[in-house]
């Protein structure tokens, strides 16, 4: 399963060493990719590398030698980029992953490419509930731009690329060379919004296979390799 992976140009995912520790509430399993997604702080998400099997709502520490869960949140505040809504929840991408956050309450819900906060209850399934009593916050309207993840299509003067949770179309300025791409290929776009809510290609990467991933499945005593995001802007 493809990632899908957006970073405000502005504040763009930095690459940490694997000595990092991204301590913090889980919101989101990636099995397939032996990853998972951490709200380290209200402003920040984490995407680490483990061979632990964790769970939505954990509260873990992370170091060179694993992951330790040290209890349970029953709520969690984090912020990301509003990349789509649906009739029932709203889907948010922060530090390399995507978060659905269910909603009831669409009255004041802010426009697709806002980056916001919210404060989510983590239900005993690992479902996010948007809290009612404390209602999304708008950080900043727009996004500037992001990258994404996943699965190439080629189009006429456009391309798509497929991720984890949905599909990005994104245009393809004249003159781009993409002769040494095909469908299907594993890529990363950058890409920029315009002010109509448009994107445009900046960049398109051929990603390499991951085979770092560490299989022994043990819970404490697998190796960790954190990948460290911004989920908006003021992560100084």
């Amino acid at each position: 399963m493809k990632r899908l992976l957006f970073g405000l140009i502005a504040a763009a995912a930095l690459v940490v060493p694997s000595t990092a520790l991204a301590n913090g509430v889980v919101l989101k399993v990636q099995r397939g990719t032996h990853q998972v997604a951490v709200a380290t702080s209200p402003s920040r998400v984490s995407l680490v590398r483990t061979s632990a099997r964790l769970a939505v709502g954990q509260r873990v520490a992370f170091t060179t030698h694993g992951a330790k869960v040290l209890g349970r949140a029953h709520n969690v505040r984090f912020r990301g980029l509003l990349v789509a809504r649906t009739s029932h929840a709203m889907l948010l991408s922060a530090g390399g992953a995507v978060m659905t956050v269910r909603r009831d309450d669409h009255h004041n819900d802010p426009r697709r490419g806002a980056i916001v906060e919210v404060n989510a209850t983590v239900g005993a399934n690992g479902a996010l509930d948007d809290n009612d009593d404390n209602p999304v916050v708008v950080v900043t309207p727009a996004a500037l731009g992001g990258k994404i993840e996943g699965a190439l299509t080629i189009g006429t003067d456009s391309i798509t690329v497929t991720g984890d949770e949905l599909n990005l179309a994104i245009k393809v300025p004249a003159g781009t060379d993409l002769s040494a791409f095909r469908n299907g290929d594993d890529v990363e776009a950058t890409f920029v919004q315009g002010t109509d809510g448009s994107l445009t290609l900046t960049k398109l990467e051929l990603r390499g296979n991951d085979n770092n991933d560490d299989d022994d499945g043990g819970g404490d005593g697998g190796h960790d390799h954190g990948g460290d995001g911004h989920g908006g802007h003021g992560d100084g």
